[in-house]
């Protein structure tokens, strides 16, 4: 392991410990290292490559939207070898929320999360991907 120096604003750093510290980080060597390694596995090619990943794609919708509901499910069966389980909870009268386990190559899971957070009536979409290595 090596030691390194760095500078930090005294607000940031200040922020950041108040961070590492609500999560129960011991200090601020492990906070950094789980930033960092956050950092990379988000840049490192699981874009586009075909390493193995999951990832789990999470999407407010409005379930009135007129056919949303069924291009969501036909979304899903047409990754039918991708998506392991979905999770729906049912936030008011009008939006959902559902979390969806996807499991394949970077660029079958990105694929996928983006034909789901890209429909009409989907107001919000995020994919969080951690590599299989």
């Amino acid at each position: 392991m090596e030691r390194i120096t760095i500078t930090i604003e005294d607000d940031l750093l200040e922020e950041f410990d108040k961070y590492i510290s609500l999560k129960g980080y011991s200090n601020r060597s492990e906070g950094i290292r789980d930033a960092l390694r956050h950092m990379l596995s988000h840049e490192t090619g699981t874009n586009t490559d075909l390493e193995k990943c999951v990832g789990c794609v999470s999407y407010v919708y409005n379930h009135k939207e007129r056919l949303l509901s069924s291009k969501l499910i036909e979304a899903q069966h047409h990754h039918h070898e991708i998506p392991a389980a979905t999770l729906h909870l049912h936030i008011d009268a009008e939006n959902c929320l559902e979390a969806t386990i996807l499991s394949g190559t970077g660029k079958q899971v990105h694929d996928m999360a983006n034909d789901i957070i890209s429909q009409t009536g989907v107001r919000y979409g995020k994919l969080h991907v951690i590599p299989v290595k």
